[in-house]
């Protein structure tokens, strides 16, 4: 195979050729689907927050060029190939450092849990490292159970925490049935119903697990009182509370942690265990994070220091430029912009929502992080694959079809918010075209 050096790893085969090896050997039914929206294409060059395809929709045509308003769900918080992070990488490599070996000690996971209780609400100081926001949640409910010697977990209907053992349980049955995974130990309730909540929490429930803005669900937003409340339940009864943070977290909100200041100013709740994923990345290598006050500890380790592992995960690579990402997010000067620009986002969504008020429902969201609700899962579907084509990458939520969850890197300029609030506009004009037609 014939490569020119300046596309070593990008466009090595055409987009025709690859999407027949990806079908042949990954996922036929995803091509498939993705052939049958229009948008049978590869991502190719990504710098920023923009995003190219290989090629067009169509052989020939040129590629899409897209502003990344998914983000892959916070992976890439600071755009693709930020160049403090693609610096810390090579001085990582350059260094010494490698995977690391997860049965002994080592010196970047030590650095990056310090950097990590430095940041935590409240007493959390704790942290065990995996590769997933999928292995972190099971780690959480595995030690909740160990310290409470309970079995039940409460999660919200509509939200979404991994694809894992645990995590899978937590979900709505359209990912467990398949796979036979299910338990009676594991109840879904309304997001945001307090009394639901109070009725469910009982001296037999390990664990309440929740999203502080669900975003598979919608990107909801709780009432106000509603995660204080939560806690206090909790407390009563010796439940664990277990906040995942995997996208709301990290600065999304325009505050670190979206449960500690971020949904509302005046509400600073502590969890008992935080946990971090796809942002912790730095869009280079997985990293997960399942941060916990200290006292669990002991119910956990104290007989074995090994009961718990991840070959991979806190590797001592993915510890280096985490650590130089959490210097970059933490910086109030850096979560000011994203509070101005999520500021400049919403009052656009929200203009865009009043012009079109005869498909889109409403608005929300904190921070970078906002949901347009449409009236109905079909203009949902058909706006998104509008507005990609107009420019704007995003993606509908999987357990709330008619709404769509729009996440711009936390990097993007206000020029940059400016247009892709034209291009989103221009979306949803030629999403009403197609249908008058």
């Amino acid at each position: 195979m014939n490569r020119n050096p300046k596309e070593k790893y990008i466009g090595i085969l055409t987009q025709k050729e690859l999407l027949k090896l990806y079908s042949k050997h990954v996922n036929g039914p995803k091509v498939r689907m993705f052939k049958g929206f229009g948008l049978g294409v590869i991502p190719g060059e990504r710098d920023g927050i923009h995003l190219k395809t290989l090629e067009g929709v169509k052989p020939g045509t040129p590629p899409l060029d897209l502003y990344n308003c998914r983000s892959s769900g916070g992976v890439f918080n600071l755009g693709h190939r930020n160049p403090r992070i693609i610096q810390r990488l090579k001085d990582a490599l350059d260094g010494g450092l490698d995977v690391g070996d997860h049965l002994l000690l080592s010196e970047w996971r030590a650095l990056l849990g310090k950097k990590l209780a430095e940041l935590m609400p409240g007493d959390i100081s704790k942290t065990t490292f995996g590769v997933s926001g999928g292995e972190a949640i099971d780690t959480a409910i595995k030690f909740a159970r160990a310290y409470t010697k309970r079995k039940k977990c409460i999660s919200a209907d509509g939200g979404y925490h991994g694809h894992t053992g645990f995590a899978l349980l937590t979900g709505d049955p359209d990912f467990k049935d398949p796979f036979l995974w299910n338990s009676p130990n594991f109840k879904q309730i309304p997001y945001g119903d307090i009394e639901a909540m109070r009725n469910a929490i009982t001296e037999d429930v390990a664990c309440v697990i929740l999203e502080t803005i669900p975003a598979s669900g919608g990107v909801l937003i709780a009432p106000e009182g509603y995660y204080p409340e939560v806690r206090e339940i909790c407390d009563d009864k010796g439940v664990m509370l277990i906040n995942d943070e995997v996208q709301a977290g990290l600065g999304r909100t325009g505050a670190f942690w979206g449960i500690y200041g971020g949904l509302y100013p005046n509400e600073k709740v502590v969890p008992d265990f935080i946990v971090c994923g796809k942002g912790m990345s730095s869009s280079l290598y997985p990293l997960s994070t399942c941060s916990y006050k200290p006292f669990i500890e002991k119910a956990v380790y104290k007989d074995d220091p090994f009961i718990h592992i991840s070959t991979t995960g806190g590797s001592d690579l993915g510890c280096a430029i985490a650590h130089e990402m959490l210097e970059i997010q933490s910086d109030p000067k850096f979560l000011a912009h994203v509070k101005e620009m999520g500021k400049l986002f919403g009052i656009g969504l929200e203009e865009i929502a009043g012009e079109h008020s005869d498909i889109i429902k409403e608005t929300r969201g904190r921070g970078l992080m906002w949901g347009l609700e449409f009236y109905n899962e079909d203009d949902s579907r058909l706006g998104m694959l509008s507005i990609i084509k107009a420019g704007v990458l995003l993606n509908y939520c999987g357990n709330k079809k008619d709404t769509h969850i729009i996440m711009p890197p936390l990097i993007v300029k206000k020029e940059e918010i400016e247009e892709i609030l034209i291009r989103i506009r221009q979306g949803i004009i030629n999403l009403k075209k197609i249908k008058k037609n």
